[in-house]
């Protein structure tokens, strides 16, 4: 069990240098596939020894080997990340290796796949490219039939995405302001369909607590101006990551507290 966990957080660290080429690529309209690996800098091809997840970018001192300039600290910030979460999903179906549990495991590890990318791509550039929210969509579905759990993902689906198109329909015809984006819509209807409708609902709170809080501290460290758009795709990710790892925690938690 304990190699299967190395080799997990390995495939994780793979995924992640994936994903970093995503991260980059995507936004700019590039192809994934090619050119290969190269630097953005000096736009060197990278070698294969060049290329190890963590390991070279410790070994280059973060620094390309063929310029000398300083590589981003997102590249093995992300590899590390993914490889953490890929680990911490497993851990919980280590001890149930029945084939039943498989694809629960590996939607995890997909939607994981989904929202990283997501993440820095919004944070940075304030767009969520079709590229990831449709493929999200049609795997959320495709895993909700898989599991039998279709009808769970449709309700998720149709939360996730009524809920946001409905802030976004108030704001735009009622307030004559933009309340959230076709992105953030279509990225809530994917993680629903992933989640499944309880979790769905706890993801969306989470979303607004989470980012009315740090709206609020942006607002008082005059970080962001009052009208200044705020990404909210950040929000709607780690809200989404948190329901998968303490969704059922949280859940009972909320219910035990109520419903006594």
């Amino acid at each position: 069990m304990i190699l299967l966990s190395v080799f997990i957080f390995i495939i994780g660290l793979a995924v992640g240098s994936f994903l970093n080429v995503c991260i980059h690529r995507l936004p700019r309209g590039e192809s994934l596939l090619y050119p290969p690996s190269h630097c953005p800098e000096c736009g060197s091809s990278i070698r294969w020894f060049d290329n190890i997840p963590l390991i070279s970018y410790l070994l280059l001192k973060g620094r390309c080997r063929s310029c000398k300039r300083h590589i981003s600290f997102q590249y093995p910030l992300v590899e590390a990340i993914t490889g953490f979460l890929f680990l911490s999903a497993f851990l919980p179906y280590s001890l149930n290796s029945s084939i039943i549990s498989l694809f629960p495991l590996l939607g995890d590890l997909l939607l994981i796949s989904f929202l990283i990318p997501i993440f820095f791509i919004d944070l940075k550039h304030q767009i969520i490219p079709n590229s990831l929210s449709y493929p999200l969509i049609i795997s959320g579905v495709i895993f909700g039939f898989l599991q039998q759990t279709l009808l769970s993902s449709a309700v998720g689906a149709g939360i996730g995405g009524g809920t946001l198109f409905l802030i976004y329909f108030i704001a735009s015809r009622v307030l004559k302001e933009e309340g959230m984006g076709a992105g953030d819509i279509k990225l809530s209807i994917g993680i629903g369909a992933f989640l499944g409708g309880e979790k769905t609902l706890l993801f969306l709170f989470l979303s607004f607590i989470i980012g009315g809080i740090f709206a609020a501290i942006f607002l008082l460290l005059h970080l962001k101006e009052r009208r200044e758009r705020i990404p909210f795709a950040p929000f709607l990710t780690g809200s989404a990551l948190i329901s998968i790892f303490f969704g059922d925690k949280l859940i009972c938690l909320y219910l035990n507290s109520f419903f006594r």
